[in-house]
């Protein structure tokens, strides 16, 4: 039995389980006032997290194993002032050795130290008939997760395998595995710009092993991934730490892959995922063969320029391959832009586009007799520009057959 539980069944007088030593510590700390008692089903638990306490009138964030439920006041149905409530509240766990530090309303932060560490307390009363608690004990630390780097070439993964490379955490359970026939979005950074790289991507979806928080996930990735030797991508502008999301670029050992990490929903059992666009695994030289028609997303420019951006070349060099893969096709590169802005700057920029990509392409070892470029601007959407991912798709460079 969770040892936050057994602690509040311990203090209302319930029947409990025996409990291992380190649960008895925990049960040892809380005690709650007569006519309160747990509400089945709300406790949430995690390893490793965060919350928020009042330290005289500053928010102050604390770190550790974490717990958080609702208690129902007796008789159901009874309504009482917070400040009422709290004068019963206060002696029960003074007596415990909780030392108020500050309140807000009718939330109050408490502190309390003994010989095996620190822990924090909410006490929140706003809601009338469902007080909350929020328990935190100082000194964990997320778990240590261990992945290889990639290796030279590109491994074939099955629906029911892992990546070698880029495993789920220990007692995590492998759910499902979708082709998602689009391009990955790895936005991040602070400027908003969408970016998306591939043409397609696969996702994996697990069960996560159990009080995995959101928190926990992204510290414990980032930190194997950068140990592995990937770039972990900064966070959305506006996103805080513990987002649930980590995005990573792995450019090395002649490999280029792209990954999202997702945990969606840290209170319940559901919503990990990780999602690969494996560029070196793609055949573009043979979709380009049958299907005469290559987008090549992961070229970006400047805002409102034609001038590539350094971490284009990786996409541009494998188009490059691609196209003297197929020696005898003649391409044409084509610029599209979504549908903002006027029709005919669109136009003239997105051939500026296409003629900077034509340009690198003949640079780098693609006959320049092959290459033509042209740009068309909003008038080939491949997608409705109804959001700013679709829009993103719409902006676009392209090798297409000449015709």
């Amino acid at each position: 039995m969770p040892p936050f539980l057994l602690a509040c069944l311990m203090a209302v007088g319930v029947a409990a389980p025996a409990a291992p030593q380190a649960a008895q510590q925990w049960a040892n700390l809380i005690t709650l006032p007569a006519g309160v008692q747990p509400t089945d089903g709300t406790l949430i638990e995690h390893e490793f997290d965060e919350a928020v306490f009042i330290v005289g009138t500053v928010d102050t964030p604390k770190r550790g194993k974490f717990a958080t439920g609702y208690l129902t006041r007796l008789p159901e149905g009874f309504h009482e002032p917070s400040d009422a409530a709290w004068k019963k509240w206060e002696p029960v766990l003074r007596a415990k050795g909780w030392v108020l530090k500050g309140h807000s309303g009718e939330s109050y932060s408490l502190q309390r130290l003994d010989a095996s560490g620190e822990s924090w307390l909410t006490v929140g009363l706003a809601e009338y008939q469902d007080p909350r608690l929020t328990f935190v004990r100082v000194g964990a630390k997320p778990r240590t997760i261990t992945l290889p780097p990639p290796a030279p070439k590109p491994e074939a993964v099955g629906d029911k395998a892992e990546w070698p490379f880029l495993k789920a955490a220990t007692g995590s359970t492998l759910e499902n595995t979708a082709v998602v026939e689009e391009p990955l979005d790895v936005t991040a950074g602070k400027d908003g710009e969408p970016h998306l790289v591939g043409r397609r991507y696969l996702t994996k979806q697990y069960t996560p092993p159990a009080n995995f928080s959101k928190l926990e996930f992204e510290l414990a990735y980032a930190d194997a991934l950068r140990r592995a030797g990937w770039t972990v991508l900064p966070r959305r502008d506006g996103m805080p730490e513990g987002e649930g999301m980590v995005r990573a670029h792995y450019a090395a050992n002649g490999r280029e892959i792209w990954a999202v990490l997702g945990r969606a929903n840290d209170d319940s059992n559901t919503g990990l995922s990780i999602s690969v666009a494996d560029i070196g695994a793609d055949d573009w030289s043979k979709t380009l063969a049958g299907a005469c028609r290559l987008p090549l997303y992961g070229v970006t420019f400047d805002f409102d320029k034609a001038t590539l951006k350094p971490e284009s070349t990786a996409v541009l060099q494998k188009a490059a391959d691609a196209l003297n893969a197929n020696a005898a096709l003649r391409v044409e590169v084509q610029g599209h832009t979504d549908d903002v802005g006027d029709a005919a700057y669109n136009v003239t920029l997105s051939g500026q586009r296409a003629e900077a990509v034509r340009a690198w392409l003949a640079q780098h070892g693609v006959a320049p007799g092959r290459l033509t470029s042209k740009g068309y601007g909003k008038t080939q959407p491949i997608v409705e520009n109804s959001s700013d991912l679709n829009r993103a798709r719409n902006r676009r460079v392209e090798l297409a057959c000449a015709k």
